[in-house]
């Protein structure tokens, strides 16, 4: 697991030091045992001006999402979760020692993105980076459209509060240009100008 990733996490932007390291692999060594990833996924096709998921009838309101699929036909839907066991997790340790559930979320969270990244690599044939409802000027309230569209509660056991929040906490739902011409690189990104990662040297993805 990228330990460098984890640290931005935390909004840690120096080297850790022996105690932190070990924390972190206790942390790493803990996630991974009772974590029980699921995911699910869906191919769209998209139609533009305005940006539309044809098969929902669902007009995407987000000038990002419009630049970055303007050349892109259809899109996949994902969404997964590390499960309840996580929540608990880091609830119990919220009451018992608030360090430590500091640097298990932050561990929780990374390897939530490497397993959707693993995930995605096996099952989509991506074009573009994976964009989550809540980034940029993407509206929140997608993730209560698209998780219903998935079935997510009956597939994965995810679902949303009134609020838009899914639970278990430790899940997410991204949507990923799949048929176009585009190149998935940190210079397609949203926030490629404001990211703090790559102030820091650090990428998500290699090529540019």
């Amino acid at each position: 697991m990228n330990k460098e990733m984890i640290l931005r996490y935390m909004h840690c932007f120096q080297k850790a030091d022996d105690s932190l390291n070990k924390q972190i692999d206790r942390c790493i060594e803990e996630v991974r045992q009772i974590a029980q990833f699921k995911a699910v996924h869906q191919a769209f096709t998209l139609s533009h001006d305005p940006l539309t998921i044809k098969e929902l009838d669902l007009a995407c309101d987000s000038t990002d999402l419009a630049c970055y699929f303007q050349d892109i036909s259809s899109c996949i839907v994902i969404a997964c979760t590390l499960g309840i066991s996580i929540d608990r997790r880091i609830k119990y340790y919220e009451h018992i020692d608030m360090a430590k559930a500091v640097v298990f979320d932050a561990v929780s969270s990374r390897y939530l993105e490497e397993c959707c990244d693993e995930y995605e690599k096996k099952h989509v044939n991506s074009k573009t980076m994976r964009f989550a409802p809540g980034y940029g000027d993407i509206p929140l309230t997608l993730n209560k459209t698209l998780s219903n569209a998935l079935r997510t509660y009956q597939t994965i056991g995810v679902s949303l509060t009134s609020a838009g929040l899914f639970t278990p906490m430790k899940s997410m739902l991204g949507i990923i240009g799949a048929k176009g011409n585009a190149k998935k690189s940190c210079m397609s990104c949203m926030r490629q100008s404001s990211c703090v990662f790559r102030k820091e040297g650090i990428r998500c993805y290699e090529n540019d």
